[in-house]
């Protein structure tokens, strides 16, 4: 009985969702499950909305010179990934590499406790394209994990990313890509939390788990 009412709750957010097409810039776009709230601040632009399942955000934000090279790009990733993990004081559970529309990017799950009042149990996926970084997160309860899955899956292989063959990939004299990583990490995050606070997306838990 409790995987049959699984099974309905899944299907009915399934259906009764309109995914739309948003267009991040010019050379991005992503499905979001209805019409995210779009800021921007410091130089990056973030798109935000939720559901009952979760919260879905993605921020992008031009990482400025000199370039990141392929050889820097493992480097820069763990940066990234460690400042996000220090600004939300998080644990990791799990990272692992992905590939999307041929470009390599880095995805992670990770519990975070820096605010009882939001979701705890974050997915993130980072990809350096034309020099820009694009983060992008769902956010859920551990409690709606299961039901949250579908959507979440959805939401991360609707990107689609094109690299523009022009930008210049030559080798720099960068001899700090990890620590630009991690500043760039923490800056995420924060403005991630402000784009919830200001669209006015925080989550309502609805489902409560049983005894």
């Amino acid at each position: 009985m409790k995987h049959l009412i699984a099974l309905l709750l899944i299907t009915n957010l399934c259906f009764s969702q309109e995914w739309s097409e948003t267009k991040l810039n010019d050379f991005s776009s992503i499905y979001f499950p209805s019409s995210p709230d779009k800021s921007e601040s410091m130089g990056g632009l973030y798109f935000t909305t939720s559901d009952d399942t979760g919260v879905y955000m993605v921020m992008i934000k031009d990482i400025g010179n000199p370039k990141i090279t392929e050889s820097e790009l493992p480097q820069f990733y763990q940066g990234v990934l460690s400042g996000a993990l220090k600004s939300v004081n998080g644990e990791l559970i799990e990272k692992n590499e992905f590939k999307s529309n041929g470009i390599n990017g880095v995805e992670m799950l990770y519990t975070a406790n820096s605010n009882p009042q939001l979701p705890n149990l974050r997915h993130k996926r980072i990809l350096l394209v034309n020099n820009y970084l694009i983060s992008y997160e769902f956010w859920t309860f551990k409690e709606t994990e299961q039901i949250a899955s579908i959507n979440k899956e959805r939401f991360f292989n609707s990107i689609v990313v094109s690299f523009k063959k022009d930008i210049d990939l030559e080798e720099n004299e960068q001899t700090s890509t990890y620590e630009a990583g991690v500043a760039f990490g923490k800056v995420i995050s924060y403005l991630l939390i402000i784009g919830l606070i200001i669209g006015g997306v925080l989550l309502i838990r609805k489902l409560v788990r049983k005894k």
